[in-house]
């Protein structure tokens, strides 16, 4: 299309219909290489004003449907019947900036899914119900409680100790996903009452965006795939495009659902022996380790696990209105969740308000705002150490739990020496964990097309949101006893603010129209600001109100923190596109960081993409009814990161020693601090067989990441301070990706679908500064001698800690004094990797007339689990593994008597008595000997039914549009080798940065069962 000037404007109406006469929705209908363009609405019609061009071309295309191009002419009427694709070769997606592309012209792999499904799975937090849905993703749940964080992690861990999450990014807008941690309370300041990121979860605000909002989300996966949104996509990208209104009479929607979540499996304890230790029973010891005596035949016994949790009831219901004429369309939805936990007293009340709207002003200016509130109400529950869970199990079995209080309204406890054990009920009834948080999202989005082949479009958008967090340890509770009650909270207020803009131009077709290009030329300026206010004191004068009023005011502490960061840049892309065929994709971008010194501040990086269609040469074209689409790709991309704010400077903090004033901090200065670098290449294949009835989409990555920023390594005293930020490391991953798509069965009335994908990923420490030879976050070290540790030369997700000594010959050196192993503490190695061999999920999708049944199966095979709930129930003698302690054992291994490396060293047999020596479970089972291997999984994440009532009832109702029922489960069964209670298991919060908190079983909770019963209707 060549340059020209202004045009006068035309309207177009018209229908779209599949080849059985039904309207197709929400087809897209524009004119080629412009912004001029709707969708249809539900009735098939669209409308809209288009450049007075008769040799314009107009474009309809849906999912599903074969594209249809037609130059419009003179006329001003089109009614278009689309074509099943059989073959699903022009296909579009959203990609960075919001700009739509061919699939076939992208040079990485790219996946989108469709809102309706992810709204199909009914979950509250739309992440969860990415779980083995797309190829490279890894989404990890901390509980199947409302309101538990979510972390999603793409193509592996990018970054030692920092944000190893993607970008979310909703109709063009970057926002927020972030998980409150804990430092943000005054009790941080304390090491006897922090947190750590232990213990307590807060939601991810990706959870506030309502399911039933999305049109699509698109995973972009890597640098290629991201770098128009710069350092802060590092990790890939989100792109949720949602809904919007169409043309024509106003459309009421409405659904709702009922759920039902049970826990179906229990922990298991031994009930055979009592109370004691060394195989006796004092009735004066109430300490609780259960290596006493047998209990006394007829000795009643409290199921205290089952009567603790409960049936959890949930119900949610989404209306929405939208319509419009063809010049301005609209949409508003409101959206109410109430949900209950299975746990008592924990539930989540969340509303959304949403809008859009979408207006041409005139031939050449177009605007697109959107605005939404949410409000979210969670009570949640301690976990780990001080949650429910481990004390449930521990508390006698021979009293009943729920009975936890006195007459006179205090805690009931069992014994005088019943300090150890927290009562669960009273924890849950009790102990406060609340977070309330108001979210505003405003997006304003003008694209002004002055010329046919020139576009400005310019973008501004503010998230803003404020969390009151609330944590309450009763004066009685184990958690707040020693300072008669500790109450906390937090008030956090994020203003993040984004600019963005670019100019596109179209320049004329090349060589007989054969090449043609586009330019994009842009900036933006991203504004981040953050300020907590926390207030926190002791020593409650009431036990039950919760207030800082309530607190001794000599233990009052404040903690106020800013954090402000900017972030601008400069980009520019070129693409190319060679008769269909042969596509390039350059692109160039800048970034200027605050967090970096000003002469490390600003980097450049670029990428470059190329596909190639090869079944579109002239030899390959007879074979199309086999062969039907063949792609090959390849690019290659650079991504730079920035630090975390004030990471440069030493800071000052309050003096704690006499005289008071201030002084500097623990972390030492980083003056040279320079942007962490990642480079990253990939090469695919995609194939389609038979029409599309079979194809594939192979892909192989690898990235390495240089200049590492790692937080927190240890310096020398002599420095003056303790830790420092460094670039000090290097880390490679690579990987295999592949998805499947087949139909075995299509008919008139029966069809069936099946879409799989596959992930194979490994990753390296390559290096680290110096000596060092380990980097591990803290946050992780949850639980005895095992932590989150990678080791130089090993993967990024290895549990480090102790081994026992071993000799030349790598057998276990014991204690020739004892019979024990010993343990070697001098060095932390590898002891398991929590990466799995590789995961695969498989989607199966059939189809009857009116009936639609899909279920989505995620396999993992491979990855360790660190059970720590099973050693710490056996070193309490609750383990069913303890019930053999009356047989006498020998510890496999060699004494350590001065022949242990010897041709013939000294095999042990020394018995131990563990029955009369209770102390000695501890020794024959150290921490690490609880990462169980090679951890895999069969699960069914979701399954739907569905019922459309059929057109010919509807018609005779007069005002229904569309109906339809369904019934979904969620995690109905699982099937794994793990022994604990669900290998989903994740021991902190999405607070975490680096490799995080997965695989780290410490008083968790499963995920439950979940049953949805639900109606949609259309007017």
């Amino acid at each position: 299309m060549g340059f020209q000037a202004f045009a006068q404007e035309r309207i177009l109406t018209g229908k779209v219909i599949d080849e059985k006469g039904l309207p197709v929705s929400g087809a897209s209908v524009y004119i080629k290489n412009t912004s001029k363009g709707t969708v249809s609405n539900m009735d098939g019609n669209f409308t809209f004003g288009a450049p007075d061009n008769n040799d314009a071309v107009l474009v309809i295309s849906s999912i599903g449907f074969d594209t249809q191009e037609i130059t419009i002419g003179t006329r001003t009427r089109f009614d278009v019947t689309l074509k099943e694709d059989l073959e699903g070769l022009d296909e579009v997606v959203v990609t960075a900036l919001g700009i739509k592309q061919e699939k076939k012209a992208l040079g990485y792999a790219v996946t989108e899914i469709k809102g309706s499904t992810l709204a199909e799975t009914q979950r509250e937090n739309f992440i969860n119900g990415l779980a083995g849905r797309v190829a490279g993703v890894e989404v990890n749940s901390t509980s199947g409680l409302p309101g538990s964080s979510s972390s999603i992690v793409i193509r592996g861990i990018s970054s030692l100790s920092g944000n190893n999450q993607p970008l979310f990014v909703v109709d063009g807008l970057p926002i927020s996903n972030n998980t409150t941690a804990t430092s943000v309370f005054a009790s941080s300041l304390n090491t006897a009452t922090s947190f750590e990121n232990r213990g307590i979860d807060f939601t991810n605000r990706g959870a506030d965006i309502n399911p039933e909002d999305i049109a699509s989300v698109t995973i972009l996966k890597g640098p290629e795939a991201a770098a128009l949104y710069g350092i802060e996509a590092a990790s890939g990208a989100i792109v949720i495009t949602t809904k919007r209104g169409q043309a024509g009479t106003p459309r009421i929607d409405y659904s709702t659902s009922m759920r039902v979540d049970r826990i179906v499996e229990y922990p298991e304890i031994q009930q055979v022996y009592d109370r004691g230790a060394n195989g006796y029973t004092n009735e004066g010891n109430e300490e609780l380790y259960y290596f006493g005596q047998p209990y006394p035949a007829g000795t009643q016994f409290y199921d205290n696990v089952k009567s603790f949790f409960r049936d959890a009831y949930s119900q949610k219901h989404n209306i929405s209105v939208s319509g419009g004429s063809e010049k301005t369309q609209y949409r508003v939805s409101a959206s109410n969740t109430s949900s209950e936990g299975f746990i008592p007293n924990t539930s989540l009340e969340k509303l959304n308000l949403t809008s859009a709207l979408t207006a041409e002003f005139n031939r050449f200016l177009s605007a697109d705002v959107t605005f939404d509130y949410t409000r979210s109400d969670n009570d949640q529950t301690f976990r780990g150490a001080g949650g429910p869970l481990l004390h449930l199990l521990l508390w006698p079995s021979t009293d009943d739990a729920s009975n936890y209080l006195t007459p006179s309204g205090k805690r009931r406890d069992y014994a005088d020496y019943s300090n150890a054990v927290e009562n669960p009920f009273f924890n849950v009834n009790k102990n406060i964990l609340n977070s309330l948080t108001d979210r505003y999202k405003l997006n304003t989005t003008l694209t002004v097309t002055p010329l046919n082949w020139l576009k400005f479009v310019g973008q501004v958008g503010i998230d803003y949101f404020t969390t009151k967090s609330t944590i309450v340890r009763h004066p009685e509770s184990n958690t707040g006893k020693s300072r008669n009650g500790i109450f906390d909270q937090a008030l956090v207020t994020t203003r993040n603010l984004t600019f963005q803009y670019y100019t596109q131009i179209t320049p004329p077709k090349l060589f007989n129209d054969k090449i043609t290009t586009d330019i994009k030329i842009g900036s933006a300026v991203y504004d981040y600001n953050t300020f907590s206010a926390a207030a926190g004191g002791e020593n409650f004068q009431a036990p039950d109100l919760w207030s800082i009023n309530n607190t001794d005011l000599k233990t009052h502490r404040a903690f106020n923190n800013l954090t402000e960061r900017r972030l601008v840049g400069a980009f520019a892309t070129f693409n190319a596109n060679y008769d269909n065929m042969l596509f390039l994709s350059l692109t160039a971008r800048n970034d200027w960081s605050s967090t970096l010194p000003k002469k490390n501040n600003s980097f450049f990086y670029p990428s470059a993409g190329l596909s190639f269609v090869f079944t579109e040469l002239e030899p390959l074209k007879g074979i199309k009814d086999v062969l039907s689409y063949g792609k090959l790709r390849a690019s290659i991309a650079q991504v730079g990161k920035d630090a975390n704010p004030y990471n440069i400077r030493p800071f000052y903090t309050n003096a704690l020693t006499t005289g008071g004033g201030f002084r500097y901090g623990f972390t030492g200065p980083s003056l040279d601090l320079r942007p962490e670098m990642t480079t990253s290449y990939e090469y695919g294949i995609e194939l389609k067989l038979f029409k599309n009835r079979l194809g594939f989409d192979v892909t192989y990555f690898n990235k390495k990441s240089v200049d590492q920023i790692v937080q927190n390594l240890r310096l020398s005293y002599a420095t003056g301070f303790v830790l420092m930020t460094f670039n000090a490391g290097e880390i490679q991953n690579e990987g295999i990706e592949l998805q499947l798509n087949a139909t075995p069965i299509r008919t008139d009335n029966f069809s069936w679908d099946i879409l799989a994908n596959y992930t194979q990923n490994k990753s390296e420490l390559v290096k680290l500064p110096g000596d060092v030879q380990e980097f591990y976050n803290s946050d992780t070290w949850l639980y005895g001698n095992v932590r989150v540790g990678s080791r130089v030369g090993g993967p990024l997700t290895t549990f480090t800690g102790y081994d026992y000594q071993r000799n030349d010959q790598g057998e276990v050196l014991i204690n020739p004094s004892n019979g024990l192993p010993i343990l070697n503490t001098s060095e932390w190695i590898i002891v398991g990797d929590r990466n799995p061999k590789f995961t695969m999920g498989l989607t199966n999708t059939f189809r009857y007339k009116n009936f639609s049944l899909n279920f989505l199966l995620d396999f993992r095979v491979g990855g360790d689990v660190y059970n720590a709930t099973e050693h710490y129930l056996t070193t309490r003698g609750l383990s069913k593994r303890t019930l053999d302690r009356e047989v006498p054992r020998i510890v496999t291994g060699v004494l350590k008597d001065g022949n242990e490396n010897s041709a013939n060293p000294t095999e042990n047999n020394i018995p131990i008595d563990l029955y009369r020596n209770s102390t000695y479970w501890s020794s024959i089972y150290p921490h690490q000997s609880f990462i169980e291997k090679d951890i895999n999984w069969v699960r069914l994440r979701d399954v739907t039914l569905g019922y459309n009532l059929p057109t010919s009832f509807l018609d005779r109702t007069k005002f229904l549009r569309s109906a339809s029922l369904f019934i979904t489960g969620t995690d109905l069964f699982l099937f794994t080798n793990y022994s604990g209670l669900d290998p989903v298991a994740n021991g902190n919060s999405a607070a975490v940065g680096g490799a995080g908190g997965a695989g780290l079983d410490y008083g968790n909770f499963p995920l439950p069962r979940g049953l949805n019963f639900g109606l949609k209707v259309g007017f």
